[in-house]
Order: C-alpha cells, then sequence, then structure tokens
C-alpha cells in the first residue's frame, strides 16, 4: 500500500496513512494513479451531485420553482448552520411537505458554533441539522415530480432510488446490476465504484455541458451552483467551503465518509478520487492540498485560507505544537526516501518537497 500521509511527533513518525488516489479526465482515460484505479470504494457522500443529476435533468426544479441556492444544498453535507436548515426547509415548503418527511434521522451539526448553542439550550437536533438533509429534500422533490409514494423513499426498491441508480450508471456507461450497493449512514443506498468510475464520474462533472451525452446539461447546473453557493457544499470555515472560495472557483471539494474526497477541476477537464485506507479525514485535507500543487493549481504560496488545511499541526494540551501532519506522495515519480514509523523526519514549516530538496 503506498503512504500518503504522515503524522510527526516531536521530530519522529508516529503514524502513516495509507491509501489509492485516481484522476482521470471526461473521456475515462487515467491521467494519474496512486495504487490500483479498479480498486473498490464507496462513494459515500461524495455521491451527491450525482445522486443530484436525476432531479435536475427531471425538470422538477422548473416546477417547484427551486434555486440553484437550494440546488447546492441538495449536494451538500452541509454543517447546520442557520442558513442551511433554512434553504432545506424552503425546499419542503415549495413541494408541500413538512421536516416529518425526512428519514434521514437527527444528529448533531458539524458546526461547532451550532452544536454548542443546541447544548446550551438543552435541545435536540432535529432531521434539518443532519448533514445529508438537502440530499434527503431532493429525492422528496423527485418524488413529488414523479407522484410516487412518500412512504420508504431511501429503500433500494423505492422507484426515486430506482431512477437515481439507472442515471448513475448510465454515466458510467454501464449496468444496474454492476454497481454494488451499499446503505449510507442516511438510510440511502450508496455505490461502490471503482477508483477510476469514481474520478470519472467528477471528471465529467468538471466537464459540464461539454460532455457529449443527455446529463451534460444538468451536470452544469450542478457544477454551476456548487461553484456559485460554496457556503451551502459544506459551511463556515469548512473545507469543501473554503477550497471553492480561496481557488476561485477553480475546483469543487466533495467530501465523503471514511476517508473519501472527490474534487473536479473545470479548467482542466479533471476528477479526482482520493481514499484514505483507514478511513481517517486527518489525512484526507492535506493529500487535497498537495495534490492541487502538483497538479499547479495552487502554488506554493498557498492562500491564508487554505494553509491551515496544508499540514496540519499536532499540538499537546496547552496548545504547543509538537508535530505536523504531512503529504509524502508525488505524481512526478520522484522517489521518496525510506518512510517508517519512528524514522526521524525534520519538518520545519517549509514546502513539504524541500524537505528532500
Amino acid at each position: 500500500m503506498d503512504s500518503l500521509v504522515l503524522l510527526t511527533r516531536s521530530q519522529r513518525i508516529e503514524s502513516i496513512h495509507r491509501g489509492k488516489i485516481c484522476i482521470s479526465d471526461a473521456s475515462g482515460r487515467i491521467v494519474s494513479n496512486i495504487g490500483d484505479p479498479s480498486g473498490k470504494v464507496y462513494m459515500r457522500s461524495s455521491a451527491k451531485p450525482f445522486q443530484a443529476v436525476a432531479l435536475v435533468a427531471s425538470r422538477a426544479m422548473e416546477k417547484f420553482n427551486l434555486s440553484m441556492e437550494e440546488l447546492a444544498i441538495i449536494c451538500s453535507s452541509h454543517s447546520g448552520e442557520d442558513i442551511h436548515r433554512r434553504t432545506v426547509g424552503s425546499i419542503l415548503r415549495k413541494i408541500g411537505l413538512t421536516e416529518d418527511a425526512l428519514a434521514c434521522g437527527a444528529c448533531n451539526p458539524y458546526n461547532e458554533e451550532m452544536n454548542a448553542l443546541l447544548i446550551q439550550r438543552k435541545e435536540k437536533p432535529t432531521p434539518l441539522y443532519n448533514c445529508c438533509s438537502g440530499k434527503h429534500a431532493g429525492m422528496l422533490t423527485l418524488c413529488k415530480y414523479y407522484n410516487f409514494p412518500i412512504s420508504n423513499y431511501t429503500d433500494v426498491s423505492h422507484p426515486v432510488q430506482q431512477l437515481i441508480l439507472k442515471v448513475v450508471a448510465e454515466l458510467l456507461s454501464i449496468e444496474i446490476h454492476q454497481i454494488i450497493l451499499g446503505t449510507d449512514g442516511c438510510g440511502v443506498p450508496n455505490f461502490m465504484l471503482s477508483m477510476e468510475q469514481g474520478a470519472f464520474l467528477y471528471a465529467q462533472l468538471a466537464a459540464g455541458s461539454n460532455l457529449p451525452h443527455a446529463y451534460a446539461d444538468a451536470l452544469e447546473q450542478i457544477k454551476t451552483a456548487m461553484l456559485s453557493y460554496p457556503v451551502m457544499i459544506s459551511g463556515d470555515h469548512e473545507f469543501c467551503t473554503e477550497l471553492v472560495l480561496h481557488t476561485k472557483g477553480k475546483v469543487i471539494g466533495k467530501v465523503g465518509g471514511e476517508g473519501i474526497y472527490c474534487i473536479a477541476v473545470p479548467e482542466m477537464g479533471l476528477g479526482i478520487l482520493i481514499k484514505v485506507d483507514d478511513g481517517n479525514e486527518r489525512a484526507v485535507y492535506p493529500i487535497a492540498v498537495h495534490l492541487l500543487r502538483q497538479l499547479g493549481i495552487l502554488n506554493c504560496e498557498l492562500p491564508e485560507g487554505l494553509s491551515p488545511w496544508a499540514y496540519p499541526p499536532v499540538k499537546d494540551h496547552k496548545g504547543k505544537i509538537v508535530g505536523y501532519t504531512l503529504p509524502v506522495f508525488d505524481l512526478h515519480g520522484r522517489q521518496l526516501p525510506k518512510i517508517a514509523i519512528g524514522e526521524e523526519f525534520l519538518y520545519e514549516g517549509e514546502y513539504i518537497w524541500n524537505h528532500w530538496q
């Protein structure tokens, strides 16, 4: 397995995160990879933009007068802020439903301030706080448009899930039965795809209307919504939002559970899928920033808003920095020195590749 990220403590390697990376263009050609591109992964929440394609292609947005901001929240893993809950609530009102129709379950919001406020008020979170409530509101919109039953809409046999599955299979030019299904954290079916298939989906999102197929316009609309309303995709001070803002719309990033992260790069027509094998999210963001540097999208001089994500510090309980979380892979084939737990690794805050120069 390939080492992607290491964690240092007192200038020694304490932990290593291994994983896989695949970069594809919109024709499905693998541009670059680390690890096996045929390896299978659950897409988790990174599948949301493609679960929304059936909705956009159906013209349901026009029937219910959904805005681009509302489309962005449908594609999101939001952090439960006021603006997120209001926007999901707006979708539900437009389709004549209430929060009670959401079958995603209730969970604490990712936003720390909002979560602290709930604790202070001694309030329990409702389904609107769930990071997947936007996706579920989109699925309910599709149910209302086609007059599908609302009950059991999360079941894999439900017509709305079968429609979404059909569209995803068509995007990949495969048959429905070739997609392995699992159950996501919010209860809906999730897709197990190969690394190259996941990267291919994000390359199609990057290409949008330049694609030669029936879903090109829907993908362009989704891409525009995610770039236009980045705060909806995740939230204040969250990486997915910061990435769009501080690259000035050059990339779209979308997190998934268990160490999944996906990126669409419209100006290069590329899609990227990252999988950290042990599922630890702390490794994901340094990998994403390092990848964008190696592709030339970001320079060594990072935008201030992305710097905290590049080499996150390891701190003791008094706040003193005692180590760093560092990406240690190379897309360009440079040979790395031995990386092993216990080995000395000096890092003084420079661009990581200066360590080996």
